[in-house]
């Protein structure tokens, strides 16, 4: 980078930029940045070599030039990244949108994928005579999203992840990763699709959701997925172990498994359950036979 560079923005830069850059790695390799600490924000900072093989540091680069374009046309100097830190990481992150929106184009994607205006306001119009209207407008946006995002390691919709986000706009509760779960994720997504294309057509569907769906992957090694596979949202953790607490509480009092299914989750959640216990823990159930049996 030549002339000189400004330490602290250098570092908003820097670290503004991990998820493209990590991307970047991935398209060559290990899915992992090596270089610790953010290039140019002091006299330690070393830059592995991976990083200057692959498009890392020439995305830091980039970005560094484009905030500093937007700087100069907004009247403002360097001085104020120091002055003003939340307002210069906000120019960073509009700089990295710009970023990723002119990539998207490049390749023949929705610049905005999630723009609610045009083509998809009228589907969004005709999901708000579905019923679940709210939910399929939100779940509309992040199809939408989730097919011409980068990064992704899969073809297929994220309903687990999408089952709490279910959750948490109707506060029903939905056990991550049952059948039932998946099923109900399945029938919202085909029924947005098909709204979608009686409106907009099967090729605006198509060429908006599925062709990008099936197409903007990247690899990831085992490392990543490990540790992906063990960040369960803590608060769904604390939410499941409670239920299972109040569950086994009610069981071993003498109550029907499907009545303690059901105070539990009005207790938990404030909420009837949608599904059968068998359909949500079937370690409960067991649980709750062994319980029940006498002792020899």
């Amino acid at each position: 980078m030549v002339g000189t560079v400004d330490p602290l923005l250098a570092e908003f830069v820097w670290f503004g930029t991990a998820t493209l850059r990590r991307r970047a790695h991935g398209a060559a390799g290990p899915n992992t940045c090596p270089t610790r600490i953010a290039p140019y924000s002091s006299t330690a900072a070393t830059v592995h070599q991976v990083c200057r093989d692959s498009d890392c540091l020439g995305i830091m680069h980039d970005i560094y030039a484009r905030v500093l374009d937007r700087l100069e046309q907004l009247g403002q100097s360097l001085a104020m990244v120091a002055e003003r830190p939340g307002y210069a990481r906000r120019v960073v992150g509009s700089q990295v949108a710009d970023f990723e929106r002119e990539a998207r184009v490049r390749r023949g994607l929705p610049a905005k994928p999630t723009r609610n205006d045009g083509i998809a306001g009228r589907v969004n119009d005709a999901l708000a005579e579905q019923d679940e209207a709210a939910w399929l407008r939100t779940l509309f946006r992040m199809m939408r999203g989730y097919a011409c995002r980068d990064g992704r390691v899969s073809a297929a919709w994220p309903v687990d992840a999408w089952s709490g986000e279910k959750s948490a706009h109707d506060g029903v509760l939905r056990v991550i990763g049952t059948s039932t779960a998946q099923a109900e994720l399945m029938t919202n997504i085909r029924t947005v699709l098909e709204v979608a294309g009686r409106v907009a057509g099967e090729a605006w569907v198509n060429d908006s959701i599925l062709q990008p769906l099936r197409t903007c992957m990247v690899p990831l090694d085992d490392k990543h997925e490990q540790a992906a596979a063990s960040q369960a949202p803590v608060a769904d953790v604390v939410t499941i172990n409670e239920f299972r607490r109040r569950f086994r509480r009610l069981t071993v009092a003498g109550l029907p498994t499907e009545t303690a299914l059901r105070q539990s989750s009005m207790e938990v959640l404030g909420a009837e359950p949608r599904c059968a216990v068998g359909d949500v823990f079937d370690d409960l159930l067991l649980l709750a036979e062994v319980q029940t049996q006498p002792m020899p």
